[in-house]
């Protein structure tokens, strides 16, 4: 699944980058990068149809709408996938603008005061920096369909946020974090192969018990050395990746990110020579070989602090925004057909987030 940030939205931090850094750099920079709702995003309010509501969030007696500006501003931060690619990165999109919404009705009923004087030292904070730029405040607000109290806002969800992970973040959790997850802290790197039979997004149960059932039967042939794990993949893999004969391998890689969630957590749950039983992902399910295991060096707490920080918290906007979803109700229209323009570039300049449709990369 994506972890992206979105603008106007809370958007969800970064597991994977966190892990990748206290893996790779012994001094982690201390500040964070500049607010990007300090900086709003131009021409939205022009775009066609830029209210035209593409989803609704309900939960905790709150609902929010997802329009369509909101979708546009959210993808313009990433390259556009290709054409057949671009349904699969619409839906990964709102599931996590959903997401940003069900975690702040959860901190609402969490009843987080934000006192409206550190509000209003964030809006002249964004007001200044525009004007250093010969730009107007409420100009840029009415061009992107948007307004002052809309941005206070949204500055209040984000401080209300700030506060509760602040709270949360304590060295004892942050300890018992970075035990529970050290191959994502340490760089071990994983060397594996996997099987892949493809399924639509929208694929129904007894597809699904079907595709698992053909790779039960399949990991059962391998296991009694029927036949090798290589062969399989060069027969029955629908990975184009693997078209040149590789059976199937992914050569190393770290749980970083690099590849998506579920298939990664699997992968590095799996000891040298095991053959996992089906693994589903929005690609479809996946049988995955490891090849072989290199052990990281498991990091210094406080030098590596401030990464692990920002990896405890998405991990735990994670877990509430999944318990919320179990009682709130998602509804995500199918992609607009106008979303991208004929000549193949995104809407009022957006680019949507690359998604491999064939290979566990992550989108």
């Amino acid at each position: 699944m994506f972890r992206m940030i979105a603008t106007g939205l809370v958007g969800l931090a970064i597991v994977a980058a966190s892990a990748t850094a206290m893996a790779q750099a012994p001094a982690p920079a201390t500040k964070g990068a500049p607010d990007a709702a300090a900086a709003p995003i131009q021409g939205f309010a022009a775009m066609p149809g830029a209210k035209d509501v593409l989803g609704t969030v309900t939960s905790r007696g709150q609902t929010n709408n997802i329009t369509k500006a909101d979708l546009v501003s959210f993808l313009s931060r990433y390259p556009a996938p290709p054409a057949d690619e671009r349904e699969l990165a619409y839906n990964q999109a709102m599931e996590v603008i959903a997401g940003a919404h069900l975690f702040q009705h959860y901190l609402m009923s969490q009843r987080i005061q934000v006192p409206e004087s550190k509000v209003e030292v964030e809006v002249e904070n964004a007001r200044a920096q525009l004007k250093k730029q010969g730009q107007d405040l409420e100009t840029i607000l009415q061009q992107n369909g948007s307004t002052i109290q809309e941005m206070r806002k949204e500055i209040t969800d984000r401080l209300r946020m700030d506060e509760f992970m602040q709270a949360k973040s304590t060295d004892a959790a942050l300890r018992r974090f970075l035990n529970e997850n050290r191959d994502k802290f340490s760089g071990t790197q994983v060397r594996a192969s996997h099987i892949l039979l493809k399924l639509e997004p929208n694929a129904t149960s007894e597809q699904k018990e079907k595709v698992k059932k053909k790779l039960e039967e399949l990991r059962k042939e391998i296991i009694d050395g029927k036949i090798t794990f290589a062969a399989a993949a060069n027969k029955y893999s629908e990975d184009p990746a693997n078209a040149s004969g590789s059976g199937g391998d992914l050569d190393y890689f770290r749980n970083d990110g690099t590849f998506v969630e579920e298939f990664a957590d699997a992968a590095f749950k799996l000891k040298k020579g095991e053959v996992s039983g089906p693994v589903e992902t929005l690609l479809g399910y996946h049988l995955i070989f490891v090849t072989d295991r290199i052990e990281g060096k498991f990091p210094d707490f406080e030098a590596n602090k401030p990464y692990l920080t920002q990896a405890f918290r998405a991990e735990l906007q994670k877990e509430i925004v999944n318990e919320e979803r179990k009682s709130a109700k998602v509804e995500i229209k199918p992609m607009p057909r106008d979303l991208y323009p004929a000549n193949e570039q995104p809407a009022a300049g957006a680019a949507a987030p690359a998604a491999s449709a064939t290979t566990p990369a992550k989108p």
